[in-house]
């Protein structure tokens, strides 16, 4: 970690001193999309390698109970997240004095809703899979429920100050432990409960070195900026409510088909299936980067229409061609990727992973659209978007799955990307 990070106000200097604030926000967008870029590149390089070990050393089986157990907690996480850390971003960039206000009052609602869901989720477990091993690791699993909405509360002040240097450490830092303490689990014999022990392990280890970095470099400077005034958290949470059914109805999709599948179809089907979308993820990685850079600066543009149409165009025609790029790539050569990375075991995965991959076409572009949503104030256009789709993708993998397997579920997947990007279009262009 750095002994001496970069200064803390440079963003809030350059408002001050009159330079207008469509500059300030350009100016950054590059140096701060590089360095969530190192953060997602490292990340999913490791959550790969973590996904490579698990799928070796227990094959597709174990690799699917692994991904059947965290397909229940993310979507609970982002109900306990409640869209609170865009929100915190908007609102403290523009604000920062706020900070310890904000971060008081988010973390008795992170407590009190992390808390509860954490703890119905360990009780409702018995109801969720008839897999004994799914079970169990769901149960050792729900405190992420809890912990991923209170790293994330920290990585919005940074995000807010503008300043992303700890996101890499605290990100890359937390998986490199854990695939080494993982590695070590299965050199010792233990099985996917225990490498899903090590997840929750490790991840509460990010939670209090990300205390400690706000702590040690931000703590000083928002205890003599507070101001008097409280944050009501029934205030809070209103002002937050589309961006948590947003974020919601994210995940609910990215979770749905494998929830789906591992009541539809084999183990071995969804192990096929979070194989093949880990590729998938890998190649979000740089466009996530550019998307985290571009909340707060398109948040900012929406005053100056002309300078975020310009913004906006430039990203979605990169995005396009990033997406055809990747999709036209593992159409080719997908094959021998996943041969090289999982093994010959896994080549039932192929289908899938050809499909899947043409996801990120629509998918990318519609992640765009839904930016440009939050900066000019239609989060509810994109939340009906996103309803109407996850009811198709249901429809989409109810028919699918059953007969097709991983290739039903990546299908879904597919037709659903496509058909949400078409109506965020076509609703635009109604207004």
């Amino acid at each position: 970690m750095p002994a001496h990070p970069p200064p803390l106000a440079h963003g809030e200097r350059e408002h001050a001193t009159g330079v207008p604030v469509k500059h300030a926000g350009q100016r950054s967008l590059s140096h701060n999309t590089l360095t969530l870029l190192v953060s997602n590149t490292g990340s999913a390089v490791l959550s790969f390698l973590l996904s490579v070990l698990i799928g070796r050393t227990l094959g597709q089986d174990g690799l699917g109970i692994y991904a059947a157990a965290l397909a229940w907690v993310f979507p609970l996480a982002l109900v306990a997240e409640f869209g609170v850390a865009t929100l915190m971003t908007r609102d403290l960039a523009q604000n920062p004095a706020e900070t310890t206000v904000y971060l008081r009052s988010v973390m008795i609602a992170r407590l009190a809703l992390g808390g509860g869901l954490m703890l119905a989720l360990v009780l409702a477990a018995p109801l969720m899979s008839d897999h004994p091993a799914v079970v169990r690791g769901v149960q050792l699993s729900a405190p992420l429920v809890l912990l991923f909405p209170l790293f994330s509360t920290f990585s919005a002040v940074f995000r807010a100050r503008q300043v992303m240097w700890p996101i890499p450490w605290l990100n890359i830092g937390m998986l490199v432990v854990q695939v080494t303490l993982t590695a070590l689990v299965f050199w010792r014999g233990g099985g996917v409960l225990a490498a899903l022990a090590v997840n929750t392990l490790t991840s509460a280890g990010q939670v209090a070195a990300a205390w400690g970095v706000w702590r040690r470099w931000f703590y000083a400077g928002d205890i003599a900026a507070r101001p008097v005034a409280s944050l009501q958290i029934t205030v809070l949470l209103k002002r937050a409510w589309p961006f948590a059914v947003a974020a919601v109805l994210a995940a609910l999709q990215l979770r749905l088909n494998t929830v789906l599948l591992e009541r539809l179809a084999a183990t071995a089907e969804v192990g096929y299936y979070a194989a093949a979308a880990r590729f998938v993820e890998a190649g979000r990685v740089a466009p996530n980067a550019l998307f985290g850079a571009l909340l707060p600066a398109f948040m900012v543009l929406a005053r100056y229409p002309v300078e975020l149409e310009r913004l906006y165009r430039r990203v979605m025609l990169g995005l396009g061609v990033f997406g055809a790029a990747l999709g036209g790539l593992f159409t080719l050569f997908g094959a021998a990727v996943l041969r090289l990375t999982y093994g010959t075991a896994f080549d039932p995965a192929v289908p899938s992973l050809s499909i899947v991959m043409w996801s990120l076409l629509p998918g990318l572009l519609r992640g765009g659209l839904t930016l440009r949503c939050f900066a000019v104030g239609q989060e509810w256009r994109a939340n009906r978007v996103n309803v109407v789709v996850l009811g198709l993708q249901s429809v989409l993998g109810l028919a699918l799955m059953p007969r097709y397997g991983a290739a039903g579920a990546a299908a879904a997947a597919l037709l659903a990307d496509v058909a949400a990007l078409a109506l965020l279009v076509i609703t635009g262009r109604s207004r």
